[in-house]
């Protein structure tokens, strides 16, 4: 039986099968192409890199970054492929990828935009390849290796990069020869012929003065210096050529042009007096401003222009950038002309030093240690022109000849007394005066050392692919060369830059530092004690210590030895600075930048005198344990204890910035950089001033309170002084540079200053600062482009300007508050300062144009500048009518001129493998001239050795010195003088009495500082061994001569120079003889309220003025690097050795001056407040060790 089908077959027409057939194969086609067009598209995807020594993780995560592939991949196997370097520009990932795992054994598959990577192994025909090994080194031309130099073999992508030891090492397939190319930011680009079987390369790199990669850091900005429009010099520390310096001024000294640095105390850690192409203001601060890392430095303590120009103030000051180590310091950036110094504001006008201090390299490791000990050399008598012992008897011998009384209690003096009172025989007279003539104490080696100074500095730095950091921890003990100085820094730093995401960078910074100096009390100077004591008075007697009554001190008991035990001064200060700083790229080009920084500092000065110390006898009235005159006991202000003085201040500073700033190209060839941007500083100090008495210090210092009674209100009463001041600035600027074809540079900066000093007259409450330059770099034009012989020229012009704050003065009243009166209960204040509604700011223009060339491949290179700066509106106090209820007030006086030269020259003499010679010569040369003035100075300040400020004469020199005219001696040896009408009058006569205070008698000697200063520096390395020397100078101005004569003759205990053997004396022949007659001091007159003697006339006469050029040889040092095959062999801690250097270095070895300052130092001989001049620079030995890991 047939079976029935279930299903029935459906049978469709001929040409409706087909269009289905063709829909399915269409959607099937659409798929499949759709398919590999994805993956062709994505095999197209095009990068740019440029990566150094990271992981391929590192490689992946950029591509990632840029496109938008993804990779899979195991990180067991990928980790064990070595560091890359990897450069591509629009390149296609494939063709990057095949490159980085050519040989590897890695292959890889793209499934639509995923990557996968997979280890297949490598094929058996390339393990049989054969390899070669490239290796080497790569140092600078100092022989200091050069870490993160790119290596690369040129044809190809292969390379590495150095390590912290400026080592590389590269394994390659072998071949008879390759061709390597050594890059680096701010060096020439050097090719390199390696051939097989080839041992260790030695490369040797050069610095590219205008590089492309080379960047100037001006605080705000960093501009590449071939579009730098300003005066500017960059200084690296490795090029200083010091080492042991305690900070970094010391080390600057004639290496700057236009940078005039002067040593004003040999004092442990003492600041020197630093100008930047002279002074643009009177009365005010006219030391630059200091800038680290971006941000501006505030003194510890509010100090006063007459404190920064007073040497017992400088002698115990410390500098803002004193508390950071030098060896912590990358660069230092000399901002001189306006166009660089605008954008800093009213605190700029006198120049800007930017210090920047180092930072880790990334994807490396740095352990470095550096040590010095130096050995400074005590001054002796063979270095002064003083009287030995029998000379100083034989001047008290004369005094018997010439009729003049025998003064004092001890030396011969003393002595012949005695016998005057029969108290000693003529054969003790006799006896004793011959042990004196041979007694010549040598004070200087009692009271001064051969002095120790060691540095100790640590640092670790390093970095990953995306953060680098640098620590450091540093010590500089330094002891004076007198017995009662110490100075000790102690500073640590922690610096961090991280980039938290592409186009994100955060940095961090920590410094921290203390200094603690001890130093003699005020009452007591160690070298001036040295100079001025006679040589045969002893230091110790039979019973101890001999104490003498001093004619000097109050008729007291007296004894050096004993007053420097019981008296002290020391201070300290503590630092802490803060910066965080914040970069965004917002979008292609466009860039945001923060700032916060906070900075404390803390500083104690301490100063006492116990009840044993002749300076508290001469308070209480007579000598300690006397009790023998009971009406001076009971009179007696002191009768108690001793004096203990303490200045406590805290200083805080805070700042924040923000600014916008883009780059970017306009137009072809036409490249533009322009920055907005907002700051607002402010700084408050709180201090505090206690002068305690009844200071017990050996019985627990604790304090004697008299009780309040009839009977002891006379006595010293404890007082206690506060000071509160804060300075507010809130600040608007702008940048706009223009580039075009690299050749032609247009600069300009404007800024706003508003600050609570000058808020009284709306009008002069906002300053507006500004400046233009300009740059035509010629050697960039086709006429000159191709001349193999220039390296570059080019010229640079600027003007623009600048603002200045003289930050002791004020628009508004200022008064001291004061406690209640004690009669009526009322509370009081006293008023300070006078008010002045119109009072502005000091303004300065400042005309600047420069010249730069460089021929021979750079290896002649000169530098002119040419500068005009005039200041205007300069603020002084001003005397006015006691009618106003007013003394004085501060007003704006006068204007002012500087210009001058600027000059750098500098050569390379020998340039080959071995050998290096480097002459660098630079000067800078100043003139300055009051040119208004509505003030009259006094002529006392005038002659003065040290400048006081505001006390200026029109149509000279700011700093000028005069001396009163010296006419000759009279017949009686007594100084004459030409009064302003030309005649000459003695003390005797009536028109005399004008003399002294008449300004125009007064006879003009020239400026107290250097007009022309400069250095002369040389570095010759032949190998590992290098010699560098330095020789600074400074010409054209004039010091006076301490103590010339002397208004009261030497008594027992002085001693004096030698030139007063060559006094005029009665009944001798004194033809020709200047130096005065000694006299009792009795020829002087009265000149209002004041005696005017005239022996203190001769010697602010042009008698005691002499030149002070001065050519120092200022440093010397051998230098010694250990041969890397020695290194080598020495293995810590896994790591080999990288540099070690052995250094040796002579400071102040010479100086030549003139011969009439016999022994006095022409840098520091007026800075000083007595008349026996300064302690000269010491003779200073070190050596130094340099260790890297």
């Amino acid at each position: 039986m047939e079976k029935k089908r279930l299903c029935s077959r459906v049978y469709l027409p001929r040409g409706q099968k087909m269009w289905k057939i063709m829909k399915i194969f269409i959607l099937f086609m659409c798929c499949f192409t759709f398919t590999l067009s994805a993956k062709s598209l994505a095999q197209q995807e095009k990068v740019n890199l440029d990566l150094r020594e990271v992981s391929v993780d590192m490689l992946f995560s950029e591509i990632q970054r840029q496109t938008n592939l993804h990779f899979i991949f195991n990180n067991e196997q990928t980790v064990n492929l070595d560091k890359l370097t990897v450069k591509a520009k629009d390149e296609t990932v494939t063709s990057v990828l095949d490159r980085v795992f050519k040989g590897t054994g890695f292959t890889y598959t793209f499934r639509d935009k995923i990557i996968m990577v997979r280890y297949a192994g490598v094929p058996a025909e390339q393990q049989q390849e054969k390899f070669m090994e490239i290796k080497g080194v790569v140092k600078d031309t100092k022989g200091e290796p050069v870490p993160g130099v790119t290596v690369l073999i040129v044809g190809t992508q292969l390379g590495c990069a150095t390590d912290e030891k400026g080592e590389f090492q590269l394994k390659i397939a072998e071949q008879d020869s390759v061709k390597l190319q050594f890059s680096f930011i701010g060096m020439k680009t050097k090719d390199v012929m390696f051939k097989k079987g080839d041992k260790s390369l030695n490369i040797m790199m050069e610095d590219e003065a205008e590089s492309l990669g080379e960047i100037v850091v001006t605080g705000y900005q960093q501009i590449e210096k071939r579009n730098l429009t300003s005066s500017v010099v960059t200084v690296k520390t490795s090029d200083l050529k010091t080492i042991g310096a305690s900070s970094i001024e010391q080390m600057l000294q004639g290496v700057v042009p236009g940078l005039s640095v002067v040593n004003t105390s040999a004092g442990p850690g003492a600041a020197p007096k630093i100008r930047i192409r002279g002074s643009s203001t009177i009365s005010g601060n006219a030391e630059p401003l200091w800038v680290l890392d971006g941000v501006i430095l505030e003194n510890s303590v509010p100090v006063s222009a007459a404190d920064l120009n007073s040497p017992d103030v400088m002698n115990m000051f410390n500098t803002v950038i004193g508390g950071v180590s030098p060896n912590d310091i990358e660069t230092i950036t000399v901002l001189k002309d306006a166009s660089a110094t605008a954008i800093y504001g009213t605190r700029a006008a006198n120049g800007v030093i930017v210090i920047t201090t180092k930072r880790g390299k990334r994807n490396s490791f740095n352990i470095s240690y550096q040590h010095t000990s130096a050995v400074s050399i005590r001054p002796s008598y063979n270095d002064f022109d003083l009287l030995n012992s029998k000379e100083r008897i034989e001047l008290t011998r004369q005094y018997s000849e010439d009729g003049l009384w025998i003064m004092g209690t001890c030396g011969l003096e003393g002595l012949l007394q005695a016998y005057a009172l029969g108290d000693v025989s003529i054969e003790d007279l006799n006896r004793e005066t011959r042990a004196m003539e041979k007694r010549n104490t040598d004070w200087f080696k009692i009271l001064f050392r051969n002095a120790y100074t060691q540095t100790h500095d640590l640092s670790i730095s390093g970095g990953s692919e995306k953060t680098d950091y640098y620590i450091s921890l540093g010590y500089n003990g330094e002891y004076g060369v007198d017995k009662s100085t110490n100075y000790q820094n102690y500073n640590g730093m922690l610096k961090i830059n991280s980039e938290l995401f592409q186009g994100v960078n955060l940095g961090a910074l920590l410094q921290l530092s203390r200094r603690d100096r001890e130093n003699y009390h005020s009452a007591i100077d160690p070298f001036e004690y040295a100079v001025s004591a006679s040589r045969a008075i002893p230091e110790r007697d039979d019973s101890g210590l001999y104490y003498y009554q001093s004619t000097q001190r109050g008729m007291l008991l007296f004894n050096v030895l004993n007053e420097l035990n019981n008296t002290h001064s020391e201070s300290t200060q503590t630092d802490v600075k803060g910066i965080v700083d914040l970069s965004v790229n917002l979008y292609r080009g466009l860039k945001y930048k923060g700032l916060y920084s906070y900075s404390s500092s803390h500083s104690t000065a301490i100063d006492y005198a116990t009840e044993y110390s002749n300076y508290i006898a001469q308070i209480r009235g007579y000598n300690y344990g006397d009790t023998s005159d009971k009406d001076l006991i009971k009179n007696s202000v002191l009768p108690n204890g001793g004096e203990f003085n303490e200045t406590v201040y805290e200083q805080r500073t805070s700042l924040v910035r923000n600014s916008l700033e883009y780059r970017g190209t306009l137009v072809q060839d036409l490249n533009i950089d322009v920055m907005l941007g907002q700051e607002f500083r402010t700084t408050k100090y709180k201090g505090m001033a206690t002068n305690s008495y009844g200071y017990y210090k050996d019985r627990g210092e604790i304090f004697y309170e008299p009780s309040l009674s009839s009977t002891t209100g006379h006595l010293k009463r404890n007082k206690v002084t506060r000071d509160l001041l804060e300075r507010s600035n809130i600040s608007y600027y702008g940048v706009l540079s223009l580039m075009y074809k690299d050749r032609y540079v247009l600069n300009g900066n404007i800024r706003f200053d508003g600050s609570n000093l000058f808020g009284s007259n709306p009008k002069y409450r906002y300053l507006p600062l500004w400046s233009v330059s300009g740059k035509w770099t010629v050697s960039e034009e086709d006429f000159l482009k191709e001349e193999d012989w220039l390296s570059n020229l080019a010229l640079r012009a600027s003007f623009g300007l600048r603002g200045n704050i003289v930050e002791d003065s004020s628009p508004l009243l200022i008064a001291s508050a004061l406690p209640p009166n004690p009669n009526t209960g009322l509370l009081e204040m006293e008023i300070q300062q006078a008010p002045d509604r119109d009072l502005k700011w000091e303004t300065t223009s400042s005309l600047n144009i420069g010249l730069e060339l460089g021929l021979f491949k750079n290896r002649l290179m000169l530098d002119v500048d040419y500068y005009l700066d005039k200041s205007e509106d300069l603020i002084a106090y001003l005397d006015v009518s006691s009618v106003t209820g007013f003394s004085g007030r501060n007003v704006n006086y006068a204007d002012m001129r500087n210009h001058g030269v600027d000059i750098s020259l500098t050569g390379r003499l020998i340039q080959k493998n071995n050998w290096d010679w480097v002459l660098a010569l630079n000067l800078g040369y100043v003139k300055n001239k009051v040119t208004k003035s509505y003030v009259t100075p006094q002529a006392k300040n005038l002659v003065r050795s040290t400048y006081t400020p505001g006390d200026v004469m029109e149509g000279k020199a700011m700093n000028a010195m005069f001396s009163y005219h010296f006419a000759g001696l009279d017949e009686g040896g007594t100084p004459t003088f030409y009064a302003a009408d030309g005649n000459i009058y003695g003390v005797d006569d009536a028109e005399f009495l004008s003399i002294p205070m008449d300004v125009a008698g007064l006879k003009y000697e020239g400026e107290r500082d250097p007009i022309l200063t400069g250095g002369i520096n040389t570095n010759l390395r032949y190998k590992n061994l290098s010699l560098s020397m330095l020789f600074a100078f400074g010409l054209k101005n004039v010091v006076r001569l301490p103590q010339l004569a002397y208004d009261n003759y030497p008594d027992g205990e002085q001693n004096a120079n030698k030139s007063i053997m060559n006094r005029w004396r009665p009944g001798q022949d004194n033809t020709g003889k200047t130096i005065p007659r000694l006299n009792t001091g009795s020829n002087y007159v009265t000149v209002g309220t004041e005696d005017v003697y005239v022996i203190d006339m001769y010697n602010k006469s042009q008698e005691a003025v002499v030149p002070g050029d001065y050519l120092r040889f200022r440093n010397l040092m051998l230098e010694y690097q250990l041969p890397r095959k020695w290194l080598d062999k020495i293995v810590l801690g896994g790591r080999t050795m990288g540099n070690v250097a052995l250094k040796f270095q002579a400071q102040n070895l010479f100086v030549v001056a003139n011969k009439k300052l016999k022994g006095y130092d022409p840098e520091t001989v007026n800075y000083t407040t007595n008349g026996y001049g300064a302690l000269p620079l010491p003779r200073t030995f070190t050596f130094g060790l340099n260790v890297n890991f």
